[in-house]
């Protein structure tokens, strides 16, 4: 049996990234190698998703709301070049949504739905290098 071990994104500024890191995830890095190497402890799941069954299906709106609809059309070379996305896991994804919109730390989407076989909320956000992060969790409107 294979499993992941470490996943790790190419930064072009070290400093600016550790700095954003350190902001989202909330914690320091457990292992730093000068500007190098820094490792955070975050989670060991990876999974695979086919953009392509969306594009099948998203003319049908009882699946996604608007602003998902809206990002996935988006023509956006930055965003082709992202062929992998980390998707990260929080309590409250509203309260996550705010904390990391007051932040500042890199630019934020809006709140995404999509209803394919359960409901499922989330955003995104871009670190210092244009990688696109997933944060999805617990997600009650009138919350």
């Amino acid at each position: 049996m294979i499993r992941l071990g470490t996943t790790y994104i190419c930064v072009k500024n070290m400093e600016k990234s550790i700095n954003f890191y350190k902001l989202l995830l909330q914690q320091d890095p457990i292992y730093m190698n000068e500007e190098r190497w820094v490792t955070f402890k975050c989670g060991q799941t990876v999974s695979l998703y086919n953009k392509e069954y969306d594009q099948k299906i998203i003319e049908n709106h009882k699946y996604f709301n608007q602003a998902y609809i809206d990002d996935f059309f988006i023509e956006d070379d930055e965003k082709k070049n992202n062929i992998m996305i980390l998707n990260f896991e929080v309590d409250n994804l509203k309260a996550e949504y705010e904390r990391l919109l007051s932040l500042n730390i890199g630019e934020v989407s809006k709140l995404m739905y999509v209803n394919v076989h359960m409901p499922y909320w989330y955003f995104n956000i871009k670190d210092p290098d244009g990688n696109i992060l997933e944060i999805t969790g617990d997600f009650e409107e009138n919350k």
